[in-house]
């Protein structure tokens, strides 16, 4: 089987497995005990945090470990009261936000003229730094600074972002971030909201004092040890996921070498490297993933937590894409694992699936549908 769908999530790492191992057998002890073993339990946490600060360019002390990218959004979110955001944004955010949505360009990317006519009224804004569907990455420096100016604190969503872009949350004007472990060869269920030093906030979770009072609740150790190490690891394969790029390059153009109309969402924005987000015209996505899962190849036709609603995605409706140019819409998204080998053995599964489809439809049949 080849995993293309790496947004929705990835592979645990070997050595995250292994790192988590003794903390779900012997190293059990609650981290907020007084006795010894406890205690080494809780300098693990702190050792970890360490780790997911230095991907984000932060000080640990700005680390809080919360169970994954929703709740790290949701938690940011309710510290404004009016939220000025993008249409193109996750549902964590949409469907959380009191305020406004601003619009795109084609290209995937916010149109500044509208941000900046949006903002008053505002006291918050929220984006991505990388989309989840199409991996355009948004001209963060510029939202933000736009936000600063008219008195908006800024949260920005770093759940596809974290390990596969170099961050330095010091160098930029955001206040809060979100991250999510298994976005990066870590554990599901544990993630982490940056808060910037010295940022007012009223946490979501009231009870111990864990976190340093920002988040209640006994800590999901093993998720957070194995959150560190792929945080870790992710820091040193930074150079592995710029190759992707050209890994990406290479299966489009053995698409269009086959004769393959290939047309890319957001190819004109600067787009994460490991993300393709692109349709065959005349093609449905519905039709080619059925084929592509038992032929050997996974990926998918939106989002994974929008790909079991039967509606269209407003990621690619934000950007002007047609109905029909929605349905022929797939994602895939490689990861640090993909080879060279693996990308060729991809073209031709889906040369196959592509070849087939056509062998049963025509210009009298129309597309092959599929309903729900």
């Amino acid at each position: 089987m080849i995993y293309w769908d790496n947004n929705a999530t990835t592979q645990p790492a070997p050595e995250v497995v292994q790192a988590m191992l003794p903390y779900l057998t012997d190293k059990y002890f609650n981290p907020s005990a007084a006795y010894a073993p406890a205690k080494a339990v809780k300098r693990a946490i702190e050792n970890a945090r360490e780790q997911v600060a230095a991907l984000l360019g932060a000080d640990a002390g700005e680390i809080v470990f919360t169970s994954g990218g929703t709740e790290s959004t949701n938690a940011a979110l309710a510290q404004f009261e009016h939220v000025l955001t993008l249409a193109t944004e996750h549902p964590a955010t949409l469907r959380t936000v009191k305020g406004d949505a601003a619009p795109v360009m084609c290209n995937g990317q916010a149109d500044l003229a509208a941000w900046k006519e949006l903002l008053p009224g505002h006291d918050g804004v929220s984006f991505a730094w990388a989309n989840h569907e199409t991996g355009v990455i948004q001209p963060v420096r510029s939202l933000a600074r736009a936000a600063k100016d008219a008195g908006a604190r800024v949260h920005v969503d770093l759940v596809q972002a974290a390990g596969k872009l170099p961050i330095r949350l010091h160098d930029t004007e955001v206040d809060f971030a979100s991250v999510a472990a298994h976005k990066l060869h870590g554990p599901k269920g544990v993630g982490a909201l940056y808060i910037r030093r010295g940022a007012a906030w009223q946490p979501q979770q009231t009870g111990g004092a864990q976190e340093d009072y920002r988040r209640a609740g006994t800590e999901n150790v093993p998720g957070i040890i194995g959150f560190g190490k792929a945080a870790e690891l992710a820091l040193q394969a930074s150079a592995a996921y710029a190759a992707l790029a050209s890994l990406r390059l290479r299966f489009v153009t053995a698409l269009r070498n086959a004769g393959l109309e290939v047309v890319e969402a957001g190819a004109a924005a600067p787009r994460l490297p490991h993300v393709l987000n692109m349709r065959i015209p005349g093609l449905t996505a519905e039709s080619l993933t059925l084929l592509l899962e038992p032929m050997g190849l996974i990926c998918s036709a939106g989002s994974a937590c929008t790909s079991a609603e039967p509606h269209p995605s407003h990621v690619l409706q934000a950007m002007g894409m047609s109905d029909r140019e929605i349905r022929e819409s797939l994602r895939f998204s490689l990861s640090r694992f993909t080879t060279g080998d693996e990308v060729d053995e991809a073209a031709g599964i889906f040369l196959r699936a592509v070849a087939k489809i056509r062998s049963v439809q025509s210009s009298v049949t129309g597309p092959v549908m599929v309903y729900r």
